[in-house]
């Protein structure tokens, strides 16, 4: 339980660079609660495109959704029953008969004309506000059973108080981001100009497999020649028995991203490449795409003007690769001192603190208690947890 704990974990702060990678977190967390259905969402009073991108759910119909959305947002008794209590102002994880008695819901429209006929009426919410950042969107992740169910366990409420620190902190970062980009994301999203400010590779891929667009890191990558190639316009491995696992997972890609979200589930795939240079070989992940994600291929620098759409995204991290602006980052995202980046980037490094020590000629009680400043200020509290944090963070976006 404790590693399928901490992959959770890791999949949490990718989500803040690969939010497709929600629905696959709620798919997890259902698995581990046996719940059926799993939605995260915002309480907000107003719903923009900022706080829909911060919507997503796991075994919920279009149609379900768009019935949410359009008549039952304002009409679901257990958010406002947490509203009225001031439940939702704060990170707190209550089950639905807490919030409204069972006779209660099932009275009411939204049981009747919505979560009945979807096998839903047992509930498990996590409020995620924190009164700062995320106190205007109130953000909530809740996990259903059916009405026949029985009630969550305890070892479902202290799953999600678990896992609540780290949602927390990839839903601000992702708002950060969104904030980052000026009103007009749908308009960006998938331009060459936003993909080459990315430290990792991003390949865009069209219902055939080949290459939309390649961004500035993942053409870096490909001239090397070390590990990587293309081919005919198609991403492929140098080598023969990883040539054949990226080729498969590819043509699954595409062809998985012609189906619905629905009907998609656990198709992303993560594989190594290795390098004849014996560098660390290259960590790729393969996306597909649903029709509901998958946009026109616009302002990428590429020749898909013709309004050609991308079914699929390769994700390329070159973990040898030394990012820029380490310290700069670090210091705007979790207020960290020059001297507590550095020692960040001393670990990224794979140094140890006695060898920080050693290095800075500093004790390494001095060092230690650099280190316990930086969990504090990241909300972290081991050092591994705080280099899969870091890690996320070196993802977004660089500047232009």
């Amino acid at each position: 339980m404790a590693q399928a704990a901490d992959s959770l974990i890791e999949d949490i702060y990718d989500a803040v660079t690969f939010p497709e990678r929600w629905a696959g977190i709620l798919e997890r967390l259902c698995g581990l609660s046996d719940a059926t259905h799993g939605f995260l969402f915002t309480t907000a009073p107003h719903h923009d495109s900022r706080t829909a991108a911060l919507w997503a759910r796991h075994n919920i119909t279009d149609r379900q959704l768009a019935d949410y959305t359009t008549h039952f947002r304002h009409r679901d008794v257990w958010a406002n029953a947490a509203a009225a209590r001031g439940l939702l102002s704060r990170c707190e994880v209550r089950r639905g008969e807490e919030l409204v008695s069972d006779a209660v819901l099932r009275r009411s429209a939204f049981f009747n004309e919505l979560l009945r006929d979807h096998g839903m009426g047992r509930l498990c919410a996590l409020a995620l506000s924190d009164g700062g950042e995320l106190a205007p969107l109130q953000p909530v992740l809740s996990l259903y059973r059916p009405a026949d169910a029985s009630p969550f366990p305890d070892e479902t409420i202290r799953l999600l108080q678990d896992c609540a620190p780290h949602l927390q902190r990839a839903i601000r970062l992702r708002v950060r981001l969104l904030s980052r980009q000026d009103g007009r994301e749908e308009e960006v999203l998938w331009s060459g100009r936003m993909i080459d400010r990315l430290p990792m590779g991003v390949a865009l891929l069209d219902a055939a497999g080949r290459l939309l667009c390649l961004n500035r890191a993942g053409q870096v990558m490909v001239d090397a020649r070390d590990g990587l190639r293309l081919q005919q316009g198609r991403l492929q491995a140098e080598q023969g028995a990883e040539a054949r696992r990226l080729a498969h997972a590819l043509e699954a890609a595409v062809s998985a991203g012609a189906r619905t979200v629905a009907a998609r589930r656990g198709e992303a795939v993560d594989l190594r490449v290795s390098r004849p240079s014996g560098r660390a070989p290259y960590l790729l992940t393969v996306l597909p795409l649903s029709p509901e994600a998958a946009g026109p291929f616009g302002d990428a620098g590429g020749g898909g003007g013709d309004g050609a759409r991308i079914r699929a995204v390769v994700y390329i991290v070159d973990p040898a690769a030394v990012a820029p602006g380490l310290g700069a980052r670090l210091g705007g995202l979790f207020g960290l001192t020059p001297v507590e980046a550095a020692l960040v980037a001393d670990l990224l490094a794979d140094l140890t603190p006695a060898e920080i020590g050693d290095r800075r000629g500093v004790a390494i009680s001095t060092v230690r208690s650099q280190l316990r400043s930086i969990f504090a200020k990241t909300g972290t509290t081991r050092q591994s947890e705080l280099m899969n944090l870091v890690n996320r963070c070196l993802m977004l976006p660089e500047g232009p």
